[in-house]
């Protein structure tokens, strides 16, 4: 069955749950928000292990000895030259004329200080603000909670529960992280959940009509669903435990999953590219993002990026998708500042995961470059992480730690979330170990 016809033949009430199997009622006895510094936040988490190298530091292809070429490949980002010989990637001409370095605050040197850095671990460390040693596994949820349960719970009790989203670029482990175990919060406060590239994209007609596997646990879920689907389209949503949503809201995802396949298929999807270029998974997915953006202007939006992944065994690879990362981000900033109700009321939070080895691997690209892999030695654990926003919120053009003194670990991105969104005091102290930020801010 096509996707656009199985998501109609639903009832409201459960098609909403294919492209948000996590959607949540939004009138609940919350404690009342504290300050807030912004309105809205937008963390974006560059999954797949960077290098602080490349990154911050602007070495380039310094590592690989040949080319000992540097400079800056993350010009929207980062403030510096790029390079101008020996190139391996497209350079695309920065979308930002002010870098976010330099409308906010650069901790360049962060730590990732416990626990294996993997790619399931940084993402639940990011989300949850605890480290963790648990392995990849795509059936259990985190252990504490993340973002999306502390401002689901703490936040102001009359807002949407469209306010709230995590959208990740592919399936597996990811949709686990929406919510957590801790019985003091779990399903009813998670966040709505999206994969674009498997709900509207290239992938989506395989795992809808074929159920492809991905990952060992995604036949299971998607055959889950459509079997609930097929015997429940006169069941109200909460027949399945953890996901429901006001009826207004169910029909506003819905219409608007419903619209981005039309608007998928008819070629109107912006995508954040120059003219005459595609974009790769990550960018498809910050397009995706943007039109969540648009159509919901949510408080709390996290959405991750996994292409420069590649550096394991294609290092020109990593290059180019650091540097297509770097403009994505660039890009939505932008299309941020054009919305009236979010421009100047955002704050962009960049982190990645972790970082890479500073010993290169056997494996050589195309190029003859040595690739790099993540298994906790001191270099992965090196990290950074950037907190842009409004001139008078965000300290501007502030640059903290360096390489033999960090500020900050990988854990405070949690209770800086919260802080910024004023809801920090009103989370247990012992749940979240991490502190805030507080140098970003004025």
């Amino acid at each position: 069955m096509k996707r656009r016809k199985f998501l109609k033949s639903a009832a409201a009430a459960t098609a909403a749950t294919i492209v948000s199997p996590y959607i949540l009622p939004s009138g609940r006895l919350f404690a009342a928000s504290g300050t807030r510094l912004a309105k809205h936040v937008v963390f974006v988490l560059f999954a797949g292990g960077i290098r602080n190298q490349e990154a911050v530091e602007q070495l380039y292809v310094s590592s690989q000895g040949s080319l000992p070429t540097s400079g800056n490949i993350m010009e929207n980002m980062l403030v510096g030259a790029r390079p101008n010989t020996n190139l391996v990637y497209d350079q695309w001409a920065p979308v930002l004329s002010t870098p976010l370095a330099a409308q906010g605050a650069l901790f360049q040197e962060l730590s990732y200080a416990q626990g294996p850095t993997g790619h399931y671990n940084g993402h639940t460390v990011a989300v949850s603000g605890h480290y963790t040693d648990t392995g990849v596994n795509v059936g259990i949820n985190p252990e504490f909670p993340t973002i999306f349960e502390y401002y689901r719970k703490h936040s102001d009790p009359n807002k949407s529960a469209t306010n709230s989203w995590w959208i990740s670029n592919t399936l597996g482990p990811y949709p686990s992280l929406n919510y957590s175990r801790h019985e003091d919060y779990g399903a009813s406060y998670g966040a709505n959940y999206l994969s674009p590239l498997t709900t509207f994209g290239n992938l989506a007609d395989e795992y809808w009509a074929n159920a492809k596997i991905y990952q060992p646990d995604d036949v299971a879920r998607i055959e889950s669903m459509k079997k609930y689907l097929n015997r429940s389209f006169n069941k109200s949503a909460d027949a399945l435990p953890g996901i429901s949503h006001n009826f207004g809201d169910t029909a506003r995802v819905r219409q608007f999953t419903l619209d981005m396949i039309d608007k998928t298929n008819a070629g109107g999807i912006d995508w954040p590219v120059p003219v005459g270029s595609n974009p790769n998974v990550d960018l498809l997915n910050i397009g995706y993002a943007w039109e969540v953006l648009q159509e919901f202007e949510p408080e709390l939006t996290v959405l991750n990026m996994t292409a420069p992944d590649t550096c394991h065994t294609n290092f020109s690879g990593y290059i180019s998708n650091l540097h297509k990362a770097d403009y994505g981000v660039g890009w939505l900033w932008d299309k941020i500042q054009s919305n009236p109700n979010m421009a100047n009321d955002t704050i962009m939070i960049c982190m990645p995961e972790h970082g890479r080895d500073s010993s290169a691997n056997t494996l050589v690209d195309a190029n003859g470059f040595f690739g790099y892999d993540h298994p906790s030695d001191d270099n992965s654990r090196r990290n950074f992480a950037l907190i842009a926003g409004p001139a008078g919120v965000v300290d501007q053009g502030t640059v903290f730690g360096n390489t033999t003194t960090p500020v900050g670990e990988n854990i405070d991105i949690v209770p800086t979330i919260a802080h910024i969104l004023g809801i920090h005091d009103k989370i247990p102290t012992d749940l979240l170990p991490g502190r805030v930020l507080t140098e970003a801010f004025i």
